[in-house]
């Protein structure tokens, strides 16, 4: 293989070529691993059916991400840190904390406007999705964390609605870490504290962790500051053998979090890191405090017997000032430019599971009411804006779900293994209105959604490899929030939206050589009344159904060793995502017809992660350098406009010097050429401020202190 010129004399003006340059740095680092003898590493280990099993018995496309490198080197303020190295998976980063994270796994969860949709997060047994769908990447406790999964692919329909996967987070507690704290201080203002603390008892019986942090941020935009306080606690007793009990708490806190918005593109030309002034004017922002509390017994009552009965209650308090111009509110219909909301859940899950040498069965039941009050008020008195005025809005909505899932794997043979899931879900949505005025009759109505998921894959091991192919058909009903508005404005909750259907099938070969593994797949993905965004304005958006559309896609990983000292990793992705059938829908009085082909907005065609680390011999000092790369994006689905390509690097610098006692250190510098480039689009954007811009440089300097746990 031809040599390859080192990162830093790659041209930065043509992101793609930079990015394939460190592919073929990875790919030439993979060869050469295969001609050192060292230690092969263990397969990581999933959990699907069976408590722990080996991922060469899932027929699907998985990835495990443990806790060490959630953690190594990174800020731990946002899920983008570790998913970024997850084939399949784009995160599109905002640096709008009023807004969170946008998470895609092959294509869906384009079309959010805020928080995490088309992906099903569950965080240590508690959905981090609502009863509807809705879900919030800052749940993940990052610093306490012992492991993340990401299932995509048509398995990862068993969690239900849900087209794009899963995201799966656990804290273990079988190796107690002991004692960490944290501090780090950064660029814009930014500053992070945490502390995670693990506890037992002199007979083992019972054992947890608490963590709490606390992070600040100016924001590199102007109107752009943001706080957030957290607090996340595990605890597990044993009162015998084969018994256990959980409790989870998690609670977050963002007080007033400054919302930026969007930029038309004549301001991001003016000012590609600028905000625009409707934002200043109105003062946009947020507040969020969400609670939750999680509850689980789990009995082995008889070999190869357990059931498990579990509940959860979470509370979602949400206040958001938006940018609705003065005039758009002087309709009868209208909302009004303040969104005042409050959630409540409530979720039960009892299950059983049969255990045998070959395989494993389990049957279960899921139920989740959501309580939602929404109430809307005029952003505005008199002639001051950004203030609560009159009620524009008042409604009492519900959404019961309960769904009955079944799921089992079987060893074939020594060599292949099949899996099958099963699911049934029933959606009622009722909404009250408890507002009346003239021109604002009862809107008060309600939707019933009967759906079913299914998905069936199978895994030939060969040496030190595995084959796998699935198929599936699962679905997705609307969140309270896409029916909460109507995609023509008028008043009342979208009783006109559809639940997505979606057909996928993937094949792929995972391997391991000595010092790496390696994965690759191909999928296909046939959607049927596609929800998209119909119009975003000044923070709200409403939601329509597509056509027939069609995703088709490849995604590669490879991370390994080079050497004693050199460690590489790559993930990049592909996909072909169109509308295959031309579609129409009103917006703002006037009608929006897509053309068939037209790219999906909001997905870019590839993107990647690329990462090349060394490390001294004595383990004290090691260093890497982070790339990422991503396609072009259109902006909506008429295709009108587009996000150019882009590539960003990174430096880290970690250290931990010996006989320090515990002491540690790192250092980042992000966006390490400070390169110009949008983050995020937000997808139909009335207004035509589609463009969230990404950071500039930053730099990170943090110190942590670790104890060691307690000797038994």
């Amino acid at each position: 293989m031809p040599p390859v010129a080192p990162p830093h004399s790659i041209p930065l003006r043509c992101p793609l070529s930079a990015a394939y340059a460190l592919a073929l740095l990875a790919l030439s680092a993979s060869a050469s691993a295969q001609q050192v003898q060292t230690q092969a590493r263990t397969l990581d280990t999933v959990e699907v059916v069976a408590p722990r099993r080996a991922l060469s018995a899932f027929p699907g496309a998985v990835t495990a991400i443990d806790g060490d490198t959630l953690r190594a080197g990174q800020r731990q303020v946002n899920l983008s840190e570790a998913l970024a190295r997850v084939p399949g998976i784009s995160v599109l980063d905002r640096q709008n904390y009023a807004q969170d994270l946008q998470i895609q796994s092959r294509g869906f969860g384009a079309r959010s406007t805020f928080g995490i949709r088309g992906i099903r997060l569950i965080v240590d047994g508690i959905p981090a999705s609502a009863a509807d769908g809705q879900g919030q990447a800052a749940n993940f406790p990052l610093d306490a964390l012992d492991r993340i999964e990401v299932l995509r692919g048509p398995l990862a329909l068993q969690y239900g609605n849900a087209a794009g996967g899963a995201i799966v987070a656990a804290t273990d507690l079988e190796r107690l870490r002991g004692a960490s704290l944290q501090a780090w201080g950064g660029a814009h203002g930014s500053a992070r504290v945490s502390a995670v603390v693990d506890g037992a008892s002199d007979d083992g019986r019972w054992r947890g962790r608490a963590g709490a942090s606390y992070f600040e941020t100016d924001g590199e935009r102007a109107h752009a500051a943001a706080q957030r306080s957290q607090f996340d606690a595990v605890a597990e007793w044993v009162p015998r053998e084969g018994e256990r009990l959980r409790l989870v708490l998690n609670s977050l806190v963002q007080p007033d979090t400054q919302d930026p918005l969007g930029l038309d593109r004549a301001g991001l030309r003016a000012d590609a890191h600028g905000t625009d002034a409707v934002a200043r004017s109105f003062d946009t922002r947020k507040r969020i405090r969400n609670h939750q509390a999680g509850l689980r017994w789990q009995r082995d009552y008889a070999p190869g017997r357990e059931f498990w009965i579990g509940g959860y209650r979470i509370e979602r308090d949400v206040l958001q000032y938006l940018a609705l111009p003065v005039s758009a509110q002087a309709a009868s219909g209208s909302a009004g430019g303040v969104i005042d909301l409050g959630r409540s859940s409530l979720g039960l899950d009892v299950g059983h599971r049969w255990r045998g040498a070959r395989g494993a069965f389990a049957l279960g039941i899921e139920a989740a009411r959501l309580d939602e009050d929404r109430r809307g008020y005029e952003n505005f008195v008199g002639n001051r804006l950004g203030v609560r005025g009159r009620l524009r809005r008042d409604e009492r909505n519900r959404i019961d779900d309960r769904e009955l899932y079944a799921i089992g794997d079987y060893a074939l043979t020594p060599q292949w293994t099949a899996l099958a899931a099963l699911r049934h879900a029933r959606l009622d949505f009722r909404s009250r209105d408890r507002y009346l005025a003239p021109g604002n009759g009862d809107d008060s109505g309600g939707a019933d959604y009967r759906e079913t998921s299914a998905a069936v894959g199978v895994a030939r091991a060969f040496g030190r490899g595995e084959v796998f192919a699935s198929v599936g058909r699962g679905f997705e009903t609307p969140t309270a929030t896409e029916l909460a508005y109507r995609a023509d404005g008028s008043a009342g909750f979208n009783s006109a939206l559809r639940p997505a259907r979606h057909d996928s099938a993937e094949t792929g070969l995972r391997w391991r050589y000595d010092g790496g593994r390696a994965s690759v797949a191909v999928y296909r993905v046939d959607g049927e009344h596609e929800i998209v965004p119909a119009d975003s304005r000044g923070g709200r958006a409403s939601f329509a159904n597509a056509g027939r559309t069609r995703r088709d896609g490849v995604e590669l990983g490879l991370e390994g060793a080079w050497g004693e000292q050199w460690r590489y990793a790559l993930a990049a992705n592909y996909v072909d995502a169109r509308f295959e059938q031309s579609f129409a829908y009103r917006v703002q009085g006037a009608t929006r017809t897509v053309a068939a082909g037209n790219r999906v907005p909001g997905v870019p065609r590839a993107d990647g992660y690329a990462e090349l680390a060394w490390r001294s011999r004595d383990g004290a000092l090691g260093t890497a350098l982070e790339a990422r790369f991503s396609d072009r994006i259109a902006v909506d689905d008429r295709n009108t406009d587009a996000v150019a390509g882009n590539a960003r690097y990174a430096l880290r610098l970690d250290w931990r010097p010996r006989n320090a006692r515990g002491w540690r250190g790192f250092a980042r510098i992000d966006n390490l050429f400070d390169r110009d480039y949008v983050g995020s689009v937000i997808v139909n954007e009335g207004n035509g401020r589609y463009f969230e811009p990404g950071a500039g440089r930053g730099f990170t300097l943090g110190l942590a202190w670790d104890a060691a746990p307690r000797a038994d």
